[in-house]
């Protein structure tokens, strides 16, 4: 994580943190900062100590998380213009929340606790069919954004 830290004003990672596609150009770069650093050791080293990741763009994003407001503006052409009641804005503050920290979402986790305290069907008994796959969408949108 510190490394991380020292290297947050790289392109690649501001990319990751703002939720800004990335390219497979992206991603040789971050095989570069990682593994001509030293910090780290060779890529074996690396997946020997974090396992081989299928993605190394999902992997920072998961560790550097998403920038609150870029987590906030994902959402906000599905909140502009409709009325939410309290429950489904805490619910969507909740995935923000869950996505600054974390950077990505994988939608199963909207039917497990805590976001089962707002319905036992989880996101499909706190919002529509065509809202909760909305939802589902956005994160998928966030997650290939991070995915090269």
């Amino acid at each position: 994580m510190q490394f991380l830290a020292d290297e947050e004003n790289n392109i690649v990672l501001q990319k990751l943190k703002r939720n800004k596609p990335i390219t497979p150009l992206d991603i040789s770069e971050l095989e570069r900062i990682f593994f001509e650093s030293g910090d780290f050791g060779t890529k074996e080293d690396f997946e020997n100590a974090y396992g081989k990741q299928t993605n190394l763009g999902l992997f920072i994003r998961n560790l550097v998380g998403l920038d609150r407001q870029e987590a906030k503006r994902a959402f906000n052409d599905f909140l502009d213009g409709q009325k939410y009641n309290s429950n489904q804005i805490e619910f969507v503050n909740m995935v923000v929340n869950y996505l600054t920290k974390n950077g990505v979402m994988d939608a199963a986790l909207l039917y497990q606790p805590p976001y089962i305290n707002y319905s036992s069907n989880g996101l499909s008994g706190v919002f529509t069919d065509h809202e909760a796959a909305n939802i589902v969408e956005i994160l998928e949108s966030i997650k290939l954004n991070a995915a090269a």
